[in-house]
Parts: structure tokens; C-alpha cells; sequence
């Protein structure tokens, strides 16, 4: 497997992921639910090589024997795999993927009140980072925007759009220049990712979100914070209405399990 080292900008994603994690867990599932999390968003790709043990204990703020018992549980998943050595270290395998039967029972079973909650904050949440962006974004911030912008346009599978379309959003609170925002929007994508359920995609309704995504970045880049929270709040409430109606139309159907 072809292997390139982790960049410094998927680390601190990782690192903000923190707080993500259900209650409960032990320390080395956190950090497991944390790794799995950064693959299931698209942070961490196949190929990504991750710091060595110590160094990534540390950035961590872990112990290695930790570090070492969380990987050892994503590699009994198959998620990564590790080799000893001067170039050794572990590498992420693959990436996750949601069964259907997965998604459609988690939003089926998520309440309309629940569902309207997170889209209340989530539409809040980007509203605020977009007009944060416009003011405070450098050119990197928005070329990756612009980047990102362009591969939803040109991913044609619909399980990749989600997660480029996940990773725009927090390319919008990573351009806010707010540590705390894009730790809050990658716990709601996190969130989101595993209730986007739906119908194969409507070509009208992604025509939709291409030109919400291209207004977005003409926002931010013109530094009109107007425009750009009007923009992303769109985005979001018309994201958040989709997914409702894909939740109510689960519950109107039979249950396949019963």
C-alpha cells in the first residue's frame, strides 16, 4: 500500500474530534472513536500514514500503552495496519463505510424533535462561521473552499459528495479562525454523517447545492458577512429539511427488521 504522512491540518482535525465520543468510554476508546471518526468524515484517507507512536501519544496527551491499546482495536477492525521498523507505523486500510440498512435505521429511529434540534444548531453554527470566514479567511482558506467546492461538483458517487460536502462545512469554521467552531462542526458532521440516509440523489436537488456551495465561497472571498451567513444558513436549512423528509418517509414504510 502506497503510504504518504498524515498532514498537519488532518492532525488538528483529529485532535478537535475530541469530545465527539459517546459517554462511557474509556480513554483508549475515545481515542479509537476519535480515528474512526476522522475516517468516516474523509479527514483520514487510505494510504494516510499516522505519526509515530510516541508522537502521536503526545499530541494526544495519552500515554503510549493507550495510544498502543487503541490501535491494536482498530487494527482487529481492519481499519489500519502497522509495520515494525525504521519506516514502519500504522497506515490507514480503508475507508468506513455505512451499510444503507445503517443509515436508514439510525435516522428512521431518530426523532423528528431530535432531528429538528441538531438542524437548528447546525444551521446556527454555520451561519456564524460563514460570517466569521468572510472576515477573517485567508487566501488558503478560501482556495480550499474553492477546492472542496469544486470536487462535490464532480464527485458523481453519492456517499463521497456527503463527505465533501462534510469537510466544506468545516473548511468554513476552519476559515472562522475559531478552534472552538470547527471542534463544535466536526462533532455535528460527525453526527450527520451517520443519518444521512436517502433516495439515490436527485439531480436537481444537488444542482441546488452546488450553487449554494459556489455562493458560499463568492461570499466569504468578496468578505460580504452577510451574504455569506445568509448563504451557508440556506444551505444548511434546506440540507436539515431534506433529511427530515427523508426521516418521515422511513417511518411512514414498514419495518424490514420486524
Amino acid at each position: 500500500m502506497e503510504s504518504a504522512a498524515v498532514s498537519s491540518r488532518a492532525l488538528d482535525l483529529l485532535l478537535l474530534l475530541r469530545g465527539s465520543e459517546p459517554d462511557g468510554l474509556g480513554r483508549a476508546d475515545q481515542v479509537s472513536y476519535q480515528i474512526e471518526t476522522a475516517i468516516l468524515m474523509g479527514i483520514l484517507t487510505e494510504g494516510d500514514r499516522l505519526p509515530t507512536e510516541s508522537a502521536l501519544a503526545s499530541e494526544l496527551g495519552i500515554s503510549p500503552i493507550t495510544l498502543r491499546q487503541s490501535l491494536a482495536a482498530l487494527r482487529t477492525k481492519g481499519l489500519i495496519e502497522t509495520s515494525r521498523g525504521r519506516s514502519g507505523g500504522s497506515v490507514i486500510r480503508r475507508q468506513i463505510e455505512l451499510t444503507d440498512s445503517e443509515l436508514r435505521h439510525k435516522l428512521r429511529d431518530t426523532s423528528t424533535e431530535a432531528l429538528r434540534d441538531l438542524g437548528d444548531l447546525r444551521i446556527a453554527v454555520a451561519s456564524m462561521s460563514a460570517r466569521l470566514a468572510a472576515a477573517r479567511a485567508d487566501r488558503q482558506n478560501v482556495q480550499d473552499l474553492e477546492d472542496l467546492a469544486r470536487r462535490h461538483r464532480e464527485t458523481t458517487d453519492e456517499r463521497a459528495r456527503r463527505r465533501v460536502d462534510s469537510r466544506f462545512h468545516v473548511a468554513i469554521s476552519v476559515g472562522a479562525q475559531s478552534s472552538r467552531l470547527t471542534s463544535v462542526t466536526l462533532q455535528l458532521e460527525a453526527e450527520l454523517m451517520t443519518l444521512w440516509w436517502g433516495a439515490p440523489a436527485d439531480a436537481g436537488r444537488e444542482d441546488i447545492a452546488v450553487d449554494q456551495h459556489r455562493a458560499i465561497v463568492q461570499a466569504i472571498r468578496a468578505r460580504d458577512d452577510d451574504a455569506a451567513a445568509s448563504a451557508a444558513e440556506q444551505h444548511s436549512r434546506s440540507d436539515m429539511e431534506f433529511l427530515i423528509e427523508q426521516h418521515l418517509r422511513l417511518t411512514m414504510q414498514p419495518d424490514e427488521g420486524a
